[in-house]
């Protein structure tokens, strides 16, 4: 008897022993599925976190060489003196002396809004020399940088984005001085009252300058004596641009067609930010937006399709 109810014991044991380790293999396996599923989350993250690095460091790295490439510029621009960052602000300043000579001393005129001729000219010089100076400037960096560009780590955004840093820096700042003078001699508008409208139009005549300066580069690698045939074609923009009028004093229909001038309406967007009381009428915010997307997206496109050409030797 004894001997029987040890034997059952045994095997009762015995198979108690079988499942619990029966159930411990399933157990793995179930955890094995979880597992599966728990390691490739963190392979995803995995993943994503090497992902962002790589995309972290190729920012920084396409930082590093834009900087290199505008301290660069800065000295093939300005020079090794301090001549040439002088005459930065020379050149505007002497536009708007220009300009006061012209229209107070020959033609008699005075100002259409507010109390200062020199207000009035100068918030049309501003905005039209960072159009102006910034689409020239793009237009030429490709050919000035083609030896740089041999070198892999440097793109020819690269030595775009250089450019219009630079340009537009320097012409925002001698902008700013030349208000801040303004206001110093007494012409307490020359703050402006609305900034963000200001540096709204700022970046609209920086972006018209960008598209069109990506395009020149296209079409100058096609044709190398472009840029003679752009100035020239560029200067009834400087008399239609409204930079020493307003589209109010035009009649029609010939301020219709003004109106089709993407920088007149940069130009009266820039005045809003300093004449409270001027209410422009005929600006058309979401035009000058469109045709400035439109501009580099275009610049964008052809520098892709053409990016042998443009990259080739002259």
């Amino acid at each position: 008897m004894g001997s029987t109810v040890g034997r059952r014991c045994r095997i009762a044991a015995h198979m108690h022993s079988t499942i619990m380790s029966s159930e411990g293999a399933m157990l793995p396996r179930t955890f094995a599925g979880g597992g599966t599923e728990g390691r490739g989350t963190l392979l995803l993250r995995e993943e994503v976190t090497v992902a962002w690095h790589k995309g972290s460091a190729a920012i920084r790295a396409h930082v590093r060489i834009v900087a290199a490439l505008i301290r660069r510029e800065m000295k093939a621009h300005f020079g090794a003196s301090r001549i040439g960052y002088l005459w930065a602000l020379i050149e505007p300043a002497l536009h708007l002396a220009l300009y006061l000579v012209f229209f107070t001393l020959i033609f008699k005129r005075h100002t259409p809004i507010g109390t200062s001729i020199a207000l009035f000219m100068l918030s049309g010089i501003v905005p039209y020399f960072l159009y102006s100076k910034l689409a020239t400037y793009v237009s030429a960096s490709i050919g000035s940088n083609r030896n740089l560009l041999t070198l892999p780590p440097v793109k020819p955004l690269d030595v775009v984005v250089a450019r219009v840093v630079l340009e537009a820096a320097t012409y925002m700042f001698v902008g700013g001085l030349m208000f801040f003078g303004l206001y110093l001699s007494g012409v307490p508008e020359a703050i402006p009252h609305d900034l963000l409208r200001v540096m709204e139009a700022c970046a609209l005549a920086i972006a018209l300058g960008l598209g069109i300066g990506m395009i020149n580069i296209v079409i100058v690698s096609y044709f190398h004596n472009w840029m003679t045939i752009f100035g020239m074609a560029s200067f009834p923009l400087w008399v239609f641009s409204g930079i020493w009028y307003l589209p109010e004093q035009i009649p029609e229909p010939y301020r219709d067609y003004m109106l089709y001038n993407p920088i007149l309406h940069v130009v009266l967007m820039f005045r809003t930010g300093f004449y409270w009381n001027y209410n422009a009428a005929f600006l058309d915010t979401s035009y000058v937006v469109t045709v400035s997307l439109l501009l580099i997206a275009t610049g964008l496109a052809f520098m892709q399709v053409a990016r042998r050409k443009v990259l080739e030797p002259v």
